[in-house]
């Protein structure tokens, strides 16, 4: 039934207090993440979605060796640091970060077999990826793990290299997200509840005299 699909990915929110603690083991973990790789779509099934999962000291390597001193690269005042170096310890506090990449030999493979959707290939590998964030974030989150989703790889030109570097990762791999996880510490999103626009303003239907 679609209802406890929908169910699953009402209850899915962000999740910024994590602790060093998971309610599933670490194969579970990895099963879940591997089960969504596999089976979520992409264009010409071209599979070009990657993922990573960080435990126990090399998420701790991951963020604060790592991470953190690439995006401090970036920034030039001092309250800018303390105020993203408190954010960065708290996702290195959770359990675990999966990193979502896309592989752009992939990605440049079926440019160069369809040069005539150039263009298009890197949105659609945009599209995937999304999924695949999405799929793992909401199974994570009934399995009884908070996550949040960032970006650190978008904002320095440092990171991905030095994560690439650090951790043995393929040079063609780019990353799109890094969701850290745990089991929450406090309640969901930041200071203010969650509001939804008007639906009739979002969704609109064509050519049917039932819905």
């Amino acid at each position: 039934m679609s209802s406890a699909f929908i169910a699953a990915v009402a209850a899915r929110r962000t999740y910024y207090g994590l602790s060093k603690a998971s309610p599933i083991p670490d194969a579970k973990i990895k099963a879940i993440v591997a089960d969504l790789v596999k089976n979520c779509p992409s264009s010409f099934n071209s599979q070009s979605s990657r993922a990573v999962i960080f435990f126990g000291a090399d998420n701790d390597r991951l963020w604060l060796d790592v991470v953190k001193p690439t995006y401090f690269e970036i920034l030039s005042d001092e309250a800018g640091k303390k105020t993203y170096g408190d954010k960065i310890a708290g996702y290195a506090a959770g359990y675990g970060t999966v990193i979502f990449f896309e592989d752009q030999a992939i990605v440049d493979g079926w440019t160069a077999k369809m040069p005539a959707l150039a263009g298009v290939f890197p949105v659609w590998s945009g599209n995937s990826t999304g999924m695949l964030q999405f799929a793992v974030w909401t199974a994570l989150e009934t399995e009884g793990l908070g996550a949040s989703l960032q970006h650190f790889g978008s904002y320095s030109p440092s990171t991905d290299p030095l994560i690439q570097k650090t951790f043995g990762l393929p040079s063609t791999w780019k990353s799109t997200a890094m969701m850290p996880f745990g089991t929450p510490v406090g309640g969901p999103g930041g200071p203010h509840p969650k509001t939804f626009d008007l639906l009739d303003e979002r969704v609109r239907v064509i050519g049917s005299e039932s819905a």
